[in-house]
């Protein structure tokens, strides 16, 4: 195991991730910044999500041909920039577009980042290697949403968005150590001509065809519950901007011990059953959220809700790398990566009307639906691969 690799994988998608999920803390902050509307708010989300998605697709397809590194050092950089941009944006419109600009280095990170661990590690081990990796998304509430809520509360939120940008400084230099990715013996010319071919061939299978759904449903679920359960806290229970970061700190200390210990029983039970596991479990605790009144109860529910969705993402996102050739990888993570973003944006547009209109309830329906699917398209779609001879020894 290079845990090099995984430390760099892991610190890259470590700042996407903690970015991204600072917004539901940082909602209330922006509404009354701005005086703009939730849903307006909202917006923030979507535009990041397209602009990822178009990152994902440009990098991913390149990657396959110029290799991944290049990719994963040009999205950090652009990353520390992007946050530069936001922590110095006047109006509601200049932090929308450095909010673009940021989706497109996340997108990048995203999509090279996956790619690069499916080419690096066996599939015997790859669910225990990207459940690490992927612990990224889980360390980031305890470290990353509390300490930029706090930074919030007490210096505003620009202020959050600079330290971001100091931390992806110190990541772009982390990056020079990450390691030349193995010689594809593929000729450049001929990969070029067979990218178009790939597509149309995720597209035609049923198992790719519906990988490329549940990366929808699994993204859309997720963020579109925690990206309005910040404001829901705070409108309902007038819970302040720094406990809504310590709430998530909670959430994320639950999952920071699910997602390796999802990722090595997927290694023995199969990454399909460890992944259906956490989508029941997540959708489960997703529908009964905002009919809990605020106390322990709802604490640990919500933990619950990070335990199966940081069990389910080492294993799931295995799953996902080898269900195509490694001369494809990049090619169909950066479609994963699109579908997951479109899931994205499409969940918190639609949940901003629908907590405008419904309240938080009807946010939650949505997302334990989408995540119900996830299980569903797993159990009836997808077939677990078996490692060669050669990764189990």
């Amino acid at each position: 195991m290079d845990y090099r690799v995984i430390a760099n994988l892991f610190l890259l998608l470590f700042l996407g991730v903690a970015d991204n999920q600072v917004i539901a803390a940082l909602l209330p902050s922006f509404v009354d910044s701005f005086k703009v509307t939730v849903s307006v708010a909202g917006l923030l989300v979507v535009v990041y999500s397209i602009a990822a998605a178009v990152a994902a697709f440009v990098s991913g397809v390149l990657s396959d041909h110029y290799g991944r590194r290049w990719f994963l050092r040009a999205g950090v950089a652009l990353f520390a920039l992007a946050s530069w941009f936001s922590a110095h944006a006047t109006s509601f419109a200049s932090l929308t577009a450095a909010r673009c600009l940021t989706g497109l280095a996340a997108g990048t990170l995203s999509t090279c980042a996956v790619a690069f661990a499916g080419d690096w590690f066996p599939y015997a081990v790859r669910g225990r290697a990207i459940g690490l990796i992927s612990s990224a998304y889980f360390v980031a509430p305890i470290v990353g949403v509390p300490a930029a809520a706090f930074i919030a509360q007490r210096y505003g939120w620009r202020q959050a968005f600079f330290v971001f940008a100091l931390l992806a400084f110190v990541v772009v230099l982390i990056s020079l150590t990450l390691p030349r990715e193995q010689p594809n013996p593929q000729p450049s010319k001929e990969k070029l001509r067979s990218t178009l071919r790939s597509f149309r061939s995720f597209l035609g299978r049923r198992d790719t065809s519906a990988a490329l759904g549940i990366a929808f449903l699994v993204s859309g679920g997720l963020v579109g519950f925690i990206t309005y359960i910040g404001q829901w806290l705070n409108t309902r229970f007038a819970v302040s901007t720094g406990t809504i970061g310590l709430i998530f700190a909670f959430a994320g200390a639950v999952a920071v011990v699910s997602a390796p210990v999802g990722g090595i029983l997927s290694d023995q039970m199969g990454k399909r059953t460890a992944s259906i596991a956490g989508s029941v479990v997540m959708g489960l605790a997703v529908a009964f959220i905002p009919f809990l009144h605020w106390g322990a109860v709802l604490l640990l529910v919500f933990g619950a809700t990070s335990m199966g969705a940081a069990f389910r993402q080492g294993p799931l996102t295995a799953l996902m790398t080898e269900l195509v050739p490694g001369t494809q990888r990049g090619t169909f993570i950066a479609l994963r990566n699109i579908s997951s973003q479109l899931g994205i944006g499409a969940a918190v547009f639609a949940g901003g009307i629908l907590y405008q209109a419904h309240g938080y309830a009807a946010v939650t329906t949505l997302c334990a639906v989408m995540t119900a699917l996830v299980a569903i398209l797993l159990a009836t779609h997808i077939v677990e691969p078996q490692p060669t001879v050669e990764e189990i020894r």
